[in-house]
């Protein structure tokens, strides 16, 4: 499986003049924009926020990527330029935003980054996961955590009680939590025996 961290070893990594190619930027960026999202989201839980940065995050890169050392991993490099743009964001919209001090920011920012891998691992196992669910259930999960629908337009669309909607939410998302720490305790114990 190919490492979204480090670029392929048969990617150009310049033109004739030695600048950056922009498809060497573009296949990082694209490996790792979720991480990276999800990384400003911890940093900045309002949306519109975190979207925002992330716009600038990627612009900001765009513009550096010369200074980007490819024997070295992307994803921190990324972290780097998403960490500033929050405090510069943060700066710029301090009563829209819970303001952390900077040194507590600093440290989660940090735990988040190590995480990363831990992380990506689970979200491999949650598709997985995902795909053994029956179709009401894949449903439910779709309509509330991906179009964002709310719990009471659910139960209504499905005709049931707001109650009963809650208690599904609540037994999928039991049941996803229980399989994703499944698969990941068999992959730790398989990855341990081949060592």
């Amino acid at each position: 499986m190919p490492n979204p961290d480090r670029p392929e070893p048969a990617a150009n990594h310049g033109n004739e003049r030695g600048e950056p190619r922009d498809d060497l930027f573009v296949q990082l960026i694209t490996a790792n924009h979720d991480h990276l999202r999800r990384y400003i989201y911890t940093l900045l839980p309002h949306e519109q926020d975190a979207q925002d940065v992330m716009q600038e995050v990627c612009l900001t890169m765009s513009r550096k990527f010369s200074e980007y050392d490819r024997s070295r991993p992307f994803f921190p490099w990324a972290c780097g330029f998403a960490y500033l743009k929050v405090l510069q964001h943060r700066d710029r919209n301090p009563r829209r935003t819970v303001l952390l001090p900077v040194e507590v920011l600093e440290l989660v920012a940090r735990d988040r980054e190590a995480e990363e891998p831990v992380l990506a691992e689970r979200l491999v196992a949650l598709e997985k996961c995902l795909a053994k669910l029956g179709r009401a259930d894949r449903d439910l999960i779709k309509a509330r955590y991906i179009d964002r629908i709310s719990p009471d337009d659910i139960a209504q669309r499905l005709a049931v009680s707001r109650r009963t909607t809650f208690r599904n939410l609540e037994r999928v998302r039991r049941l996803l939590f229980d399989c994703v720490g499944r698969s990941v305790l068999l992959e730790d114990h398989l990855g341990n025996e081949a060592v």
